[in-house]
């Protein structure tokens, strides 16, 4: 199991480049099974979001979508977004309605996609409460906000009150005009939309919101420091009721992903509780610097203002249908142990597998990717937060008994108990392999 071709990834239907560094993960050569129960269904924003957004161009232009000029425009108004997100310090504008146009053609189907996952990931959980009062930070044409409205709606309970803070003028006549109307006759309001930039704009109150939001935001704060978002963030939070949760993402791409992780242990030093999908099982010393972890969904089912925009010559810089993302939720009180002592008991940590090399051992851990494999053997990078090298599961695909399918169908961030592997030591990804026999078993815990 030493497979040393570099990580490299380009997926010319977006320009989507991930690439192996420090601490990256093996290359992908299978389609990933993970995430199974979400991914049956088709993935797609809702019909009526999608003629809404459409509305809304056409009303401000003033003529049909799919006028070839207008086309055009949000075409160069898409190309330019890209080039400032993968420059050396990413960067991005949205002074005109064209460049609003572009992100509701482009980025926002795929991150109300994201957003609704995480979502229904949390009410799965149980911690999601009823009635929520939420404060969107850098909201933009109102992507969370439309997310968790379409989840509200096919949840038929509870309510919802959003509060947001936007500082393009553009993004919030988008949202006056997208997040009103899809949320009609629905118990859900909008009672705040705050023209701010979030690093000078004060909270009001203090235990107001149960949820607290900044999606894809935190990466384009231009000279921010790990430390001084976390500060920014901390003074946000004071405005969480106690048992409020805060809700991070950012784009999967190395760089964005591993300062996540590193202001995910500073917002921990500051006093807030990793949730997930993060999980301390073990003791350890955590090393956020080299942890690269995103969520993978299946592809998304293109709007037809995608699929116009990318028909002719070089449509697929133009077709965004890659779920990708990373992302990290906190609370402001310790909730229940991760895991229970039963089902840790007799466990090996992650960070003391070099004691046992050759041997077969069984350990607890989070599955933190999608299959990562090949044609002979599925992938999966395993963590349990007692830090160390590197661990991945491999499952040779000739194995077809059900405990092995169910680390294939578990979801990312879930909690897996796995016995009768044997360790071994990989020299040239410096890296440890947990290899699957016809006797391990897998089991996993259920929150």
């Amino acid at each position: 199991m030493n497979s040393d071709k570099p990580f490299t990834k380009f997926h010319k239907k977006n320009n989507y480049r991930i690439k192996k560094r420090d601490g990256g993960l093996p290359e992908s050569r299978q389609k990933s099974t993970k995430q199974v129960k979400y991914q049956r269904k088709i993935l797609k924003i809702p019909s009526r979001l999608e003629r809404l957004i459409e509305k809304y161009i056409e009303n401000k232009t003033g003529k049909p979508v799919d006028t070839p000029a207008t086309l055009e425009r949000i075409r160069q108004s898409i190309l330019a977004q890209k080039a400032g997100y993968w420059s050396k310090t990413p960067h991005a504008k949205y002074g005109r309605g064209y460049d609003v146009f572009a992100y509701l053609a482009y980025q926002a189907p795929c991150y109300i996609i994201q957003f609704h996952y995480i979502i229904q990931r949390l009410d799965k959980s149980g911690v999601f409460p009823e009635n929520i009062r939420v404060l969107d930070l850098g909201t933009g044409p109102g992507v969370v906000p439309l997310a968790l409205t379409w989840f509200m709606k096919e949840r038929k309970k509870g309510t919802l009150t959003i509060d947001a803070i936007e500082q393009s003028e553009e993004f919030i006549e988008a949202f006056k005009f997208l997040v009103p109307e899809f949320a009609s006759e629905s118990p859900i309001t909008t009672d705040l939309l705050q023209h701010a930039d979030i690093r000078t704009w004060q909270p009001q109150n203090s235990g107001t919101y149960t949820m607290i939001t900044c999606q894809n935001v935190l990466a384009e704060l231009p000279g921010e420091s790990s430390k001084e978002k976390a500060d920014l963030l901390i003074k946000y939070c004071s405005s969480l009721t106690d048992d409020g949760i805060l809700i991070l993402v950012e784009p999967a791409e190395l760089r964005h992903s591993t300062e996540l992780r590193i202001l995910q242990k500073n917002l921990e030093k500051s006093g807030l509780f990793l949730y997930g999908p993060c999980r301390y099982i073990h003791p350890g010393p955590c090393e956020p610097e080299t942890c690269w972890s995103f969520a993978e969904l299946s592809e998304l089912k293109p709007p037809r203002l995608m699929e116009l925009l990318s028909e002719g010559q070089d449509g697929y810089r133009f077709m965004n249908t890659d779920i990708k993302f990373s992302y990290s939720i906190f609370t402001k009180k310790p909730l229940a142990p991760v895991c229970p002592d039963s089902f840790i008991q007799g466990t090996i940590p992650l960070g003391e597998l070099e004691d046992y090399l050759g041997e077969t051992v069984t350990i607890v851990g989070a599955k933190m990717s999608m299959d990562i494999g090949n044609r002979e053997f599925a992938i999966f990078l395993i963590c349990d937060g007692s830090g160390g090298a590197k661990v991945y599961l491999i499952i040779p695909r000739s194995l077809k008994n059900e405990e092995i399918k169910s680390v294939k169908i578990a979801d990312y961030g879930d909690i897996l108990k796995i016995s009768e592997v044997r360790v071994r030591w990989n020299p040239k990804k410096g890296s440890f392999n947990l290899v699957a026999g016809a006797r391990t078993r897998v089991s996993a815990m259920h929150k």
